[in-house]
This record gives C-alpha cells, structure tokens and sequence, in this order.
C-alpha cells in the first residue's frame, strides 16, 4: 500500500484518539474556537463537535511539522449560502512524501477524506477562493485566529469574520444536537480513502 496514505491515516487515527469533537458551552465557543495553539489543542484533548476541520487541521500541520514533512495548507473561502449568510472557511493540507503528493481534509462531520494527489474543492459550494499557504508561514505557536490577524492572509481573507462563524456556531449549538450528532456519526473519525 501507499507509504503516504499509511502515514495520513496513522497521524489521523493518533488525533482522533488524543483529541475529541465534544459538546463546548457557548462560554468555551467564545474562548477556544480557533482561538487555541496547536499544544492547546493537544493537551486540552478536545475540540467543538461543530466545525472542528481548523483545530484538527491545526493539530495535523503540527504532528507534519514535527516530522520535517512539508506541507500546504489549504484555505478555502466559501461564499454566503441559504443557511449560512456569511462568508465562511474550511482547511485541508497537502503534504509532500517522497515528490508524492498528498490530502488530508477532515470534510464533514466525522468524515476525513485521504488521497493521493491536488486538493480538489468541495462540491455544491460557492468558493470564493482557495488559498495555498506553506507551512512555514503558519505558526503553530500561535493560534488559528492570530494566524490569519497577523499575516498576510488577512489581505487575501478580507470578507471573513470569525465572529459571524463563532455566533452562528452558537446559534446552532445545543447538548440536543451533540446527542443527535453522536447518534448519526459516531464519536470516532472516518476514514474515507479516495
């Protein structure tokens, strides 16, 4: 089998056990979401069952780093929908292993998807842009939210605004709709090879 998706999925599978999507109050949405460094993340163990591709991004960036693997991150700004009027973002990485390229884009809900190749964008969504950002342009010191406020990323993320994601966040946010989640999902991530 690939070396390259034996890695994605082994470093998947160490996040999923160390760091959990769990129900967070408001109170820790306004505190943690994309508010954490990646060692927050780790060592607090969890992230928001809600939108956690960033903080899980985060956590990969990291865990690619730490193995002299470099890699792209992949920002994709998706524009105001029905249910979301509001300019929004999701996070992906390409990683380079042997002059191969690969994905690994925790896509929806417990679903991460793993392949061999250029990041496509997600289907049946208005993108905006998609930004390619090296991994030595992110501080993983650093939060998610400092990294777009104090780089040049801020210039290209214009439209975005992390408030309108935390409100929405917390509009939709109830121990109901964890239950729900658990129920249709499962607590443990997916791996899904394309």
């Amino acid at each position: 089998m690939n070396s390259g998706i034996n890695l994605a999925k082994k470093i998947i599978l160490s996040i999923d056990k160390g760091v959990r999507r769990i129900y967070w109050t408001n109170q820790e949405i306004d505190k943690w979401f994309a508010k954490r460094s990646a060692k927050e993340i780790i060592n607090n163990g969890h992230t928001c069952f809600m939108n956690p591709c960033s903080d899980l991004t985060f956590v990969t960036s990291f865990i690619l780093s730490l193995n002299n693997l470099p890699h792209e991150w992949i920002i994709e700004e998706i524009l105001p929908t029905k249910k979301f009027n509001f300019n929004r973002l999701h996070f992906a990485l390409e990683f380079n292993l042997h002059d191969k390229l690969y994905v690994i884009d925790y896509k929806r809900n417990n679903e991460v998807y793993v392949f061999k190749g250029n990041y496509n964008r997600r289907e049946n969504l208005p993108i905006k842009q998609i930004i390619r950002f090296p991994d030595d342009q992110i501080d993983l010191e650093k939060s998610l939210y400092e990294n777009i406020n104090n780089s040049n990323l801020k210039s290209y993320l214009k439209d975005y605004s992390l408030k309108e994601n935390i409100n929405k966040l917390k509009r939709d946010n109830s121990p109901e709709n964890y239950k729900r989640f658990k129920r249709l999902f499962g607590e443990n991530l997916i791996i899904k090879q394309l």
